[in-house]
């Protein structure tokens, strides 16, 4: 039931989109689930930790990878800073006078914590309602400066991110851990669809587990990239 193309790094995407989506859509639906639930997210928790530190490991011995990695950071963490401290200002408007629920795809804290490949979009829809709506904000020039530019220097990180996941580096304890993941987001599809068919829900199971979605939600899914599997 798992798809077996999913790679090193989809375990993160995928293990915490349906984390996120277990605790919002399934739990509660069926009380006599809800611990087993809380079981399999735990699980898959701990199996999506273990696989990123091995791919951490993995890619810090290698300096042109760990260089990739490093030239993420300062990018991602204006990018982050940007939409945190934007979102502060149009707080700071006299109620109704800008509409700030329009502004953000997610709730700034949560967008905070986005991908780049999330994050790059969600700023393109802030500046886009910025130009829609520049009238109404204070200091519209300055902030518009500031947010081009942060959604500016994403573009290569994006770029960098496709590169990144290109690079094969298997070791046996990654490919160990992979493996135990895909057996743990096995189980937990399994939970989930008896939760949803014994509760008479009509949620669509891919609404869970964005690897069955044709058009991808998790953030740093891409629905243009089938990489390269590594071995089962």
């Amino acid at each position: 039931m798992a798809d077996t193309f999913i790679d090193y790094d989809e375990t993160r995407v995928y293990g915490d989109y349906a984390i996120e989506q277990v605790a919002r859509l399934v739990v509660g639906r069926l009380r006599e689930f809800d611990p087993a639930l809380h079981l399999a997210t735990t699980a898959l928790r701990a199996a999506t930790d273990v696989v990123a530190g091995h791919l951490h490991a993995a890619r810090s011995g290698d300096p042109a990878l760990h260089a990739l990695i490093v030239a993420r950071e300062a990018p991602m963490r204006e990018a982050r800073d940007v939409v945190l401290r934007f979102a502060h200002h149009l707080e700071s408007h006299r109620a109704g006078l800008v509409p700030f629920e329009r502004f953000f795809v997610d709730a700034p804290d949560t967008l905070s914590h986005r991908g780049p490949v999330r994050l790059l979009a969600a700023l393109d829809h802030v500046l886009g309602t910025l130009d829609e709506h520049r009238s109404a904000v204070r200091d519209a020039d300055h902030w518009r400066v500031e947010l081009a530019a942060a959604r500016a220097a994403l573009d290569p990180v994006v770029t960098q991110d496709r590169a990144l996941r290109a690079r094969d580096v298997t070791t046996p304890e990654l490919a160990a851990a992979r493996a135990h993941w895909l057996a743990v987001y096995d189980a937990a599809k399994h939970l989930v669809a008896a939760t949803l068919t014994l509760s008479g829900s009509a949620l669509a199971l891919d609404e869970v587990f964005d690897d069955l979605a044709a058009t991808h939600r998790a953030d740093g899914a891409y629905d243009d990239v089938v990489p390269a599997a590594p071995d089962a």
